[in-house]
């Protein structure tokens, strides 16, 4: 460490000692006994004797309580005694700074429907066939577990879906009644026992066989306030007329700030 550096993590020694007690004299008695310290190599022992009978009172009992203080401060942060001290806690103090500063990676997730476990019914049913690292598909720092999406840090979040629904004629004739395409986001707690539909979208749709193609697409998004262990799925009605290409039939969740 350069002089400078020394004489700045001495005098932080000094305020977590006693804030109060930093004075004009006690910075000075510091670039004394550093100066001291510099010239170790340049004299011999007798002439630093010589130097120190020259050191004001006030000084020498300092330099005392900095070599008791720097050595707690080792053992502190490293454990054990290192032979010189003041490098090893400093170096101690960048790396948990830095440790503190490191940013987290940002949680944020892209699912696509699983076209191979898609499920039957009518109504609102839970679609828990996604996949989460295939095709476009990207998962980070977010859990994807039995169809649900699970938050891993508080924050404000992103939510969106993109439902497609088709039909073409060769599958088959559908009923002449109006059918309610719809789509929900549904956030569950387990906590507390509690599942919330956070968004919604749909339509009613009449589709007969008189028209060879049939296409209908519901996209949702907004802002939330999401906790640790929040749970989101996706609920849908006809889920047999999804469209399963992985550019149509997705959702997903991204981070966009700490909560406050």
């Amino acid at each position: 460490l350069g002089l400078s550096l020394k004489i700045v993590f001495v005098l932080m020694l000094l305020f977590q000692m006693d804030p109060t007690r930093i004075s004009k004299e006690h910075a000075h008695c510091v670039r004394t006994l550093f100066g001291h310290q510099e010239n170790t190599d340049l004299h011999d022992a007798s002439f630093e004797n010589q130097e120190a009978k020259l050191m004001p009172e006030s000084c020498r009992s300092m330099k005392q309580a900095l070599q008791r203080a720097v050595q707690r401060e080792v053992q502190r942060v490293m454990g054990r005694a290192q032979p010189r001290p003041e490098k090893a806690a400093m170096e101690a103090l960048g790396m948990d700074l830095y440790k503190r500063s490191k940013p987290e990676k940002q949680p944020f997730a892209h699912l696509i429907i699983d076209d191979k476990n898609i499920p039957s019914g009518t109504r609102k049913v839970n679609l828990t066939s996604w996949h989460h690292d295939k095709g476009q598909a990207n998962l980070s720092n977010m859990t994807f577990n039995d169809g649900k999406l699970i938050v891993n840090q508080d924050g404000f979040y992103y939510l969106y879906a993109n439902i497609c629904f088709r039909h073409h004629e060769t599958s088959g004739n559908l009923t002449k009644r109006g059918l309610q395409l719809m789509v929900y986001m549904t956030k569950t707690n387990l906590k507390v026992r509690r599942s919330d539909v956070l968004m919604k979208g749909g339509s009613t749709k009449y589709w007969s066989g008189n028209s060879e193609f049939h296409f209908y697409s519901v996209n949702v998004g907004g802002f939330f306030k999401l906790k640790s262990g929040e749970m989101i799925s996706i609920q849908v009605s006809h889920p047999l007329l999804l469209d399963s290409s992985q550019e149509a039939t997705y959702f997903g969740a991204f981070k966009v700030r700490d909560l406050d």
